[in-house]
């Protein structure tokens, strides 16, 4: 049997492995949903990271999961998805916001706007990080980006006045990790005039450099804004999964 499976808190954990095709998935099928039905998990977490191959076949195990826990109101998640099995999923129309790519892991913290929180900010997105196996040149971007985001939020959006700053931390598949970062201050009018390089209202002791830094450090940087309303910066990263040796 191409499948091994624990179950802890409720959350049943199925690893598959090998090959996974019309041959294989029929069993595979019939002892996830055996399990399913003997356990009644709150989520069920598909682990890919040992399937060297994956045609149609295993769309089928997928939806047979999903059907399944939908009626135990439960959720499911892929976890580790190789490349191969992942670019079978994406040519078959899944995307992220579907049930079963929902995140694998998550935090949130808010805090005071006070500049003494800017190195508990970093250091608690680090920690959570670390679950990715990050090497240290990604975990000091993934710090440093932090670091610039949270800044903005107590030098620009709350000037005057001390506000909150909440940070929400996803581990997406695919070892995506997905960070935003929103205040509820001053907000914005013109969002590309503010993420041009140089640019500043923050006075001399700024420079102007704070979204340069968070796009080139991070995968992805979007930016919104409203006058009176406040900012939110959503970022990602992706992690290279290093090849471990035995």
């Amino acid at each position: 049997m191409n499948l091994t499976s624990f179950l802890q808190d409720k959350h049943l954990t199925v690893a598959l492995r090998g090959e996974i095709d019309h041959h294989s998935a029929k069993d595979i099928m019939r002892v996830l949903g055996n399990k399913i039905d003997l356990y009644l998990p709150r989520v069920c977490v598909l682990d890919f990271r040992e399937v060297t191959f994956m045609d149609s076949s295993g769309i089928a195990i997928v939806i047979s999961c999903v059907r399944r826990m939908r009626q135990l109101r439960g959720e499911v998640i892929l976890r580790s998805v190789p490349p191969q099995p992942m670019k079978v999923l994406k040519a078959s129309g899944m995307k992220k916001g579907a049930l079963f790519m929902k995140a694998e892991n998550e935090m949130t913290l808010t805090f005071p706007s006070r500049s003494s929180n800017e190195s508990f900010a970093r250091a608690a997105v680090a920690c959570f990080a670390a679950q990715l196996d990050p090497n240290l040149e990604e975990l000091n971007d993934i710090k440093t980006a932090v670091s610039e985001a949270v800044t903005n939020c107590i030098v620009h959006a709350y000037r005057d006045c001390l506000g909150t700053v909440t940070i929400r931390c996803r581990i997406l598949p695919e070892s995506v990790l997905d960070i935003v970062i929103r205040d509820k201050g001053c907000g914005m009018e013109d969002v590309e005039k503010a993420r041009a390089p140089m640019f500043t209202t923050g006075g001399p002791e700024r420079s102007g450099m704070g979204f340069t830094i968070m796009e080139s450090f991070m995968t992805s940087l979007q930016v919104t804004s409203k006058p009176g309303k406040g900012t939110t910066v959503h970022m990602k990263r992706k992690i290279v999964q290093r090849r471990k040796t035995a």
